[in-house]
């Protein structure tokens, strides 16, 4: 079997000379020398052998960034800080719940403070509305799902249109019986 040897010293050269590069001190080459023995093993090393052929590395191309400047202010902007949500999201159904077979699901949302008269609250399952229920704003129904996956989606825009919140989409499975599947346990056999 043939192979590649590299000797631990030449391995710590070449990652002394790229270190010393990262430095900025000038880029100095390490010699290496490489050569095949008698079993077709290719070998490396720092260290002159018979027959070896001498080799100029260069040390690794290194990158530093532009140190990135402190004077950004952490706070938010002046006037936003009262639209700042410190909870936004589906609370009911959980993310990969599964329903087998149900007339409806309830939704309910996690959403602190409560929500302000000038936002507005948009809920979306798979990308379509959904509509609250008249007496409660974070409660929803989705009555007769289809089965298969769904996702639901929280955002609340400010009176100027702004989202000022959201949520990731929470992903829930719906299953239903198959005529083909007369062993399902909804059945009820």
């Amino acid at each position: 079997m043939k192979g590649v040897v590299w000797s631990l010293r030449v391995v710590a050269l070449v990652a002394l000379a790229g270190a010393v590069s990262a430095l900025g001190a000038d880029q100095p080459t390490t010699t290496t020398y490489r050569w095949v023995d008698a079993q077709g093993v290719v070998h490396y090393s720092d260290t002159p052998q018979p027959g070896a052929e001498k080799l100029k590395i260069q040390p690794a191309q290194t990158y530093s960034a532009t140190p990135v400047s402190n004077q950004a202010s952490s706070r938010p902007a002046q006037g936003t800080e009262a639209n700042v949500y410190q909870a936004c999201g589906v609370q009911q159904p959980t993310a990969e719940q599964s329903y087998f077979s149900p007339q409806e699901i309830p939704v309910s949302l996690n959403l602190r403070p409560a929500l302000r008269p000038e936002d507005r609250l948009s809920v979306t399952l798979d990308g379509a509305a959904l509509q609250p229920l008249e007496d409660s704003p974070l409660h929803f129904r989705i009555a007769e799902p289809d089965r298969g996956s769904h996702t639901l989606s929280v955002t609340v825009h400010d009176a100027a249109g702004n989202v000022v919140c959201s949520s990731p989409g929470v992903t829930f499975y719906v299953q239903r019986p198959s005529r083909l599947t007369p062993q399902s346990p909804t059945r009820g056999h």
